[in-house]
């Protein structure tokens, strides 16, 4: 199997950057202590899928620890700056959740049952 650094998987990884930025929006955290916050989590998670021997080139857990921290910022800035209506921020914040854990599950899924077109 050809490893990647950009997979399918790199898409709930980008998407866990939109999450925690939005949430740090909602519930007043600081930026840069949502940033750490999400910096830790993704290294915390890469951590879980090497125990869970998911077997991901070098490549790809550095890009799936890179990609939540570049989309981070982006979403910071433009709920902060852009939108900066708590309400739309917090419907935003639902919305990119439940997005998140929708595609979460169908990843999950297709590991699970070995789906071979998903994982190429």
């Amino acid at each position: 199997m050809k490893k990647h650094a950009i997979d399918y998987w790199s898409i709930p990884h980008f998407l866990f950057g939109a999450v925690t930025a939005l949430a740090s929006v909602v519930f007043s955290v600081p930026g840069r202590f949502g940033l750490l916050a999400t910096f830790f989590a993704a290294i915390a998670w890469e951590f879980f899928e090497k125990k869970a021997k998911l077997g991901e080139d070098i490549r790809n857990v550095l890009a799936d620890i890179a990609l939540p921290l570049i989309c981070f910022p982006v979403v910071y800035y433009y709920a902060t700056e852009i939108v900066s209506d708590a309400e739309r921020n917090r419907a935003l914040f639902v919305v990119v959740t439940i997005l998140h854990l929708f595609i979460n599950f169908i990843a999950w899924r297709a590991r699970s049952e070995r789906d071979r077109d998903f994982m190429s």
